[in-house]
């Protein structure tokens, strides 16, 4: 019963809304092209349709002007983009580089220095040590026992 009202309803709202459609669906092509007369103030509106489209197309290629010369001003804004990101990048490399350089550099320079330091701290034990030797031995001459150590130990 529901289902039967909805198809009622439904029926009822196509021939409704779309009787051409139910009634005229295909022309007949059999008529012929019909000659319209046009009064003169039909002309006119003719006319100026015609002249307000004219315009539109005017309007509508200045647009495409403006837009084509917009979109050149874009791509040369973008080339200098791409420029400037390489010059950055060839620019950080750069720095970079001369950072690793100094740093390199610095390391050798510090090296060097490191192992002078070490001959020179290590010359000023040897020479203590060697002082210490002598008057060991000139202990030795006094005391046996210190002179048996030195001997054990080769240094005498």
């Amino acid at each position: 019963m529901v289902l039967t009202r909805r198809f009622l309803l439904m029926v009822l709202l196509i021939c409704f809304f779309f009787p051409p459609a139910l009634s005229h669906g295909e022309e007949n092509q059999s008529k012929g092209a019909l000659n319209v007369v046009l009064t003169p103030a039909d002309q006119l509106i003719l006319e100026a349709i015609d002249k307000v489209n004219d315009r539109i197309d005017k309007l509508a290629d200045t647009l495409n002007d403006r837009i084509d010369k917009i979109n050149d001003r874009i791509d040369k804004i973008n080339d200098r983009i791409d420029n400037l990101w390489i010059t950055m990048l060839g620019g950080f490399l750069g720095v970079m580089a001369f950072i690793g350089g100094i740093v390199f550099w610095d390391r050798r320079t510090f090296v060097q220095r490191a192992r002078q330091e070490c001959r020179d701290e290590m010359s000023e034990d040897r020479k203590k040590l060697e002082a210490m030797i002598v008057a060991m031995r000139k202990l030795g001459e006094q005391f046996p026992e210190v002179r048996e150590v030195l001997r054990s130990f080769g240094l005498l």
